[in-house]
């Protein structure tokens, strides 16, 4: 059977370990589970289970409308925000179309690519911030479109407003730029920017939000983008039918009324993220400010050795060798008792 070129390009997803009785805190997940109110409604979705979901998925777009400031007809909703970085892919990069990409940021801006016969460029992150002005020096004809991750996985920087906006006057209106914001709920640098608002002046601008991270939905496969409604049209033409099913579009409505849920899930972000790193300072970690619910730190050892360490005393966390960080962990900030494992875990080690 012969295989597509393409293919010698592109390898298979690894997700964080999880281990059978072990706390994960490898994937960046909602450590709280997600909203007693969505889960109700997730089981409630049940009874419709024989009957296919809204494909347009009518409600859904007009509670997030009212929650984001836009249009209905400029959102495109996603089996997670995954799947809307596969539409950006079919819908606009050909054969031999470059994409600029930041050396450690989330990988399945390549795999989009490669997915199309695109050809990656990697941007590197010396500093292991995404610099938009490293994107600008790549800029040239043929690159069709660029991806930044603003707070970045793995590293939970932050793009500023200011930057944003430059890059967004210098690059040329041909070429797309895609804004991942996972994370954005959890950003709480005033300085940090919010792509949504420069939407409708910039048509050239698409934004990926996910109901995985603070809304702990992320078994149920459920995310957006935003752009004009020119944009969202092209996408939609990509777009498999029923790609989100009832339950996860019921789900993810209760997601979005329950505040409390939200204001209290950040609040024990802050407290967490504070006693994380009150620990790796005291173990003599390096630790990069993170704008998001998990951190990164520098370890003595190859990371691999050192999460293996880490999940043989019952907890999982992620190396980031394959995010160009051999010397990384990345770890999700966990619940005030999955923290207390962490820190015995950490200081017998």
């Amino acid at each position: 059977m012969k295989r597509r070129a393409a293919l010698e390009r592109m390898t298979p997803y690894h997700a964080g370990e999880r281990r059978p009785g072990a706390v994960k805190l490898s994937s960046n997940e909602n450590p709280r589970g997600c909203s007693p109110a969505a889960a109700r409604a997730a089981i409630a979705a049940m009874e419709e289970a024989h009957i296919y979901p809204d494909g347009a998925a009518r409600d859904l777009k007009a509670l997030l409308a009212e929650e984001t400031g836009m249009k209905p007809e400029e959102i495109i909703l996603g089996n997670g925000s995954d799947e809307v970085l596969t539409f950006i892919a079919a819908a606009y990069i050909n054969p031999g179309d470059r994409t600029l990409v930041g050396e450690h940021t989330f990988s399945q801006y390549r795999f989009a690519t490669n997915l199309m016969d695109g050809i990656v460029e990697t941007v590197p992150m010396p500093d292991l911030r995404m610099d938009p002005d490293r994107f600008l020096e790549r800029i040239s004809e043929n690159v069709r479109a660029l991806f930044l991750c603003s707070p970045n996985n793995p590293t939970g920087l932050a793009i500023s407003g200011n930057e944003l906006e430059h890059l967004l006057r210098k690059v040329p209106r041909e070429t797309l730029v895609v804004m991942d914001h996972a994370y954005i709920d959890y950003q709480d640098d005033p300085a940090a920017c919010d792509a949504r608002q420069y939407i409708r002046e910039y048509p050239n601008l698409v934004v990926l939000r996910t109901f995985s991270k603070i809304y702990g939905l992320a078994a149920l496969r459920i995310g957006f983008g935003l752009a004009v409604p020119e944009r969202i049209a092209e996408m939609e033409r990509v777009r498999s039918p029923f790609n989100v099913s009832t339950i996860a579009q019921h789900a993810a409505m209760a997601a979005l009324k329950d505040e409390p849920f939200v204001t209290s899930t950040l609040e024990d972000n802050r407290t967490g993220k504070a006693r994380m790193i009150a620990l790796f300072q005291e173990l003599g970690l390096p630790h990069i400010p993170s704008q998001a619910n998990f951190l990164t730190i520098a370890v003595p050892t190859d990371a691999r050795e050192f999460a293996r360490e880490i999940a043989n005393k019952g907890i999982t966390v992620r190396p980031l060798n394959s995010f160009g960080l051999p010397q990384h962990i990345r770890i999700t900030i966990g619940t005030p008792d999955q923290i207390e494992l962490l820190e015995a875990a950490m200081r017998k080690r």
